[in-house]
């Protein structure tokens, strides 16, 4: 074997002995979201935007704006992934927007959340309380989304 034939041949070792770069995670479609919460007939609350898994199973993205129509206190969203306990998404920094589903203030919220290991589904939550002195009355109303990539 020739001199150039033993460099081209080390050159090659060299770079089939070089790992490959890790793939990235595409994200697939917007699976849109769009939740009202109602208490005693009236509209307290709502969440709308969309969420979109990765295709490698361990992550989830999300762009939702959380309204506050007429609901006491400001609404919380959450975020159950795999069926476990539900955990606040967080509300800042939320961009102030309107938006036509609400008559009141609205708030946008995104984010990407890796919670570790797979990323089955995500159930998304948003509460509200009504208030009728000198009681008041808590609600919710969810929204399941499936990992298609599962």
């Amino acid at each position: 074997m020739g001199r150039l034939s033993r460099i081209i041949v080390i050159a090659l070792l060299a770079v089939l002995a070089t790992p490959a770069a890790p793939a990235r995670a595409a994200y697939g479609s917007d699976l849109p979201v769009s939740i009202d919460v109602y208490g005693q007939g009236v509209k307290l609350s709502g969440a709308y935007g969309s969420i979109a898994f990765d295709d490698g199973n361990a992550k989830y993205r999300y762009t939702i704006a959380v309204c506050w129509q007429s609901s006491y206190s400001r609404p919380t969203l959450y975020a159950s992934v795999n069926g476990a306990w539900r955990s606040p998404l967080p509300v800042t920094p939320g961009t102030s927007v309107s938006i036509p589903q609400c008559t009141g203030q609205a708030s946008l919220l995104s984010g990407e959340v890796t919670p570790g290991g797979t990323v089955a589904n995500v159930t998304i939550t948003v509460d509200g309380v009504k208030f009728n002195p000198p009681n008041s009355t808590y609600h919710t109303n969810s929204a399941f989304y499936d990992n298609p990539y599962n």
